[in-house]
């Protein structure tokens, strides 16, 4: 285990194809929805950085 800990060490794996599937919707999705999408990952982000 790494001496610094990353939120895949500290909150098991990140969801990177998740994350990638979540944009791919956001970039095809109209601008209402676009921010929805995109603040919810940005949630995400937010909880594993916090659990650091």
């Amino acid at each position: 285990m790494s001496e610094n800990p990353t939120p895949a060490s500290v909150s098991g794996d990140v969801p990177v194809e998740t994350w990638r599937a979540s944009l791919a919707e956001a970039k095809e999705a109209p601008a209402a929805e676009r921010h929805e999408h995109l603040n919810s990952l940005l949630n995400d982000l937010e909880a594993q950085v916090g659990s650091l």
